[in-house]
C-alpha cells in the first residue's frame, strides 16, 4: 500500500467524522506509517502508545475471556482516542474532540479498516 493511498484513507476520516484532532496509521511495532496529526503531538510517540494500548488490550481480553477486540476506545475530560486494528499489520488511531460523535468514528474507522485490510 502506497503513502498516497494511506494518507488519502486518513483524509477521509477527517472528511467523514467531525472533531477529528488528529490520525494516524502506525505498525503493530509502534511505528509511525502515515499521520495527520495537530500540532504539538509527537508522531513517535503517538505510535508507539498505540501499539502499546492495542497489545495490552487485546492481553487483557483473552486473559477475560473476552473475545477478540473490536475497538479501543481511552475517554478524557477534553477529547477521546480510539484504536482499532486495520489487518494483521496496521492499527488506525484518532484523537478526536470530547463532543464528537463516536457512532461515525466507529463507522468511518471500520470503512477504512476494511479498505486497508483489502489493499494489504
Amino acid at each position: 500500500m502506497s503513502d498516497e493511498q494511506l494518507l488519502f484513507l486518513l483524509q477521509n476520516i477527517y472528511d467523514n467524522i467531525d472533531g477529528v484532532r488528529s490520525a494516524a496509521i502506525v505498525s503493530m511495532e509502534g511505528l509511525i506509517v502515515q499521520a495527520i496529526l495537530e500540532e504539538g503531538i509527537s508522531d513517535i510517540k503517538l505510535a508507539a502508545m498505540t501499539a502499546t494500548i492495542l497489545s495490552v488490550a487485546e492481553r487483557v481480553l483473552i486473559e477475560l475471556k473476552s473475545g477478540i477486540l473490536d475497538v479501543c476506545i481511552l475517554q478524557g475530560d477534553e477529547g477521546n482516542f480510539v484504536v482499532m486494528e486495520a489487518g494483521k499489520e496496521l492499527i488506525i488511531a484518532v484523537c478526536l474532540d470530547i463532543d464528537a460523535r463516536m457512532d461515525t468514528c466507529f463507522i468511518e474507522m471500520r470503512k477504512v479498516s476494511e479498505q486497508v485490510k483489502s489493499i494489504q
